[in-house]
């Protein structure tokens, strides 16, 4: 992901949240069994007790202090006496770490969060994912469990961005289909006006790309690189093309994280500029995912921060981060934190929703695919 909009104002610094936040619906209050969900199993108050006993959490995640703020908020309404500390890595060096310090026997993180399907994988192949059935488990759909003990944090869409006031409203893209259009019946005149991210920089990246061409189909895929990607400028990070968009450098970004997008059209004299979309010819939705890990600590604090995370109320507070809740019973103001998975299944069609998955042909394309789409955008090597 991008770090512009999502670093934390210390890359080691620790978060510990006991601000004041809105109240949590009555369902939420710990005070007494009785106030806790339905659903929650009979013995919950005592993981509650416990965890009075423990030193908080420790989290090693891809997630940035300004997406985690609101949900350690609330989380601290509720648990006042959790402190949660969380370290901001990049996707791969969440594990990366793990594994140097369980090498050394000296690992105290809790629980890890972040969106590499493939270094995912490996982890629970290793034995890492610590056994664990959240009490939220009945209420969430299937395909947010990719393996044993794994959960889905949130799904963060990737948009089609535009500078609306340059661009005449006829030519505003909806579609990926829609830019080869512009691009093909405008000879010239969207050269180096148009960005996007690395196709093949990461992992991560590598796994969408891989999910993206299955699901459209090679040859439709790798017509729309040959189109686009001659004339397309190539970034790590979506941050610096939604400001070249916004200053008018370039006119159109597509395959761009969401949750950088945002936070963004929140502020009304950028929303006046930017233009975007979810493409209705395949939205890519990049999982974000979260376990409980095999070193954990504090077993009965983490078990409260991933079933409040997942639960109906922590969704909602990480949309107020910029994070997309998934769950079917959230719903939110329409805005621009306002988007949900199930709103965007409605606008395009859940068809064309292009889930990440953990499946393994997907994790990481074929070299030969690979090759292609470098080739097409003219990346060496």
């Amino acid at each position: 992901m991008g770090r512009r909009l999502m670093k934390t104002l210390s890359r080691r610094s620790a978060i510990s949240l006991a601000l004041a936040a809105p109240l949590l619906t009555a369902k939420w209050r710990p005070a007494a069994a009785a106030a806790l969900p339905e659903y929650y199993p009979a013995d919950y108050s005592g993981v509650i007790d416990a965890s009075k006993a423990e030193n908080g959490v420790l989290v090693y995640s891809n997630v940035g202090e300004m997406n985690w703020r609101p949900v350690l908020q609330q989380f601290n309404t509720v648990y006042p006496w959790i402190k949660v500390q969380t370290l901001d890595l990049s996707s791969n060096e969440v594990f990366e770490r793990y594994y140097a310090e369980q090498a050394t026997g000296k690992s105290t993180v809790d629980a890890v969060v972040s969106h590499s399907a493939a270094t995912w994988l490996d982890f629970v192949d290793k034995g890492n994912a610590e056994p664990f059935q959240s009490a939220e488990d009945s209420r969430l759909p299937d395909w947010s469990r990719p393996a044993p003990n794994i959960y889905t944090v949130s799904a963060d869409p990737y948009v089609i961005a535009y500078n609306k006031l340059l661009l005449p409203e006829a030519q505003w893209p909806k579609t990926v289909g829609d830019i080869v259009k512009l691009v093909k019946d405008n000879p010239g005149q969207f050269d180096r006006k148009i960005a996007t991210g690395q196709p093949m920089a990461s992992a991560a990246s590598q796994n969408m790309m891989a999910h993206y061409v299955n699901a459209v189909g090679e040859e439709r895929a790798l017509a729309e690189f040959a189109a686009l990607g001659p004339i397309s400028d190539l970034y790590r990070s979506a941050g610096p093309i939604m400001e070249k968009i916004t200053t008018g450098e370039y006119l159109i970004g597509y395959r761009l994280s969401g949750i950088q997008l945002f936070p963004l059209i929140a502020d009304p004299t950028r929303a006046s500029v930017l233009g975007w979309a979810f493409p209705a010819d395949g939205t890519l939705m990049l999982m974000r995912h979260i376990a409980m890990a095999k070193t954990v600590k504090n077993r009965n604090s983490t078990r409260l921060l991933i079933d409040f995370i997942l639960s109906r109320d922590g969704q909602v507070a990480l949309a107020s981060g910029g994070l997309m809740p998934y769950r079917s019973d959230v719903n939110l103001p329409d805005g621009p934190n306002g988007y949900t998975y199930q709103k965007i299944a409605q606008q395009i069609g859940e068809k064309n929703i292009i889930r990440t998955t953990f499946e393994p042909r997907l994790l990481r394309p074929p070299q030969e695919l690979v090759d292609k789409v470098n080739a097409a955008y003219k990346v060496q090597g």
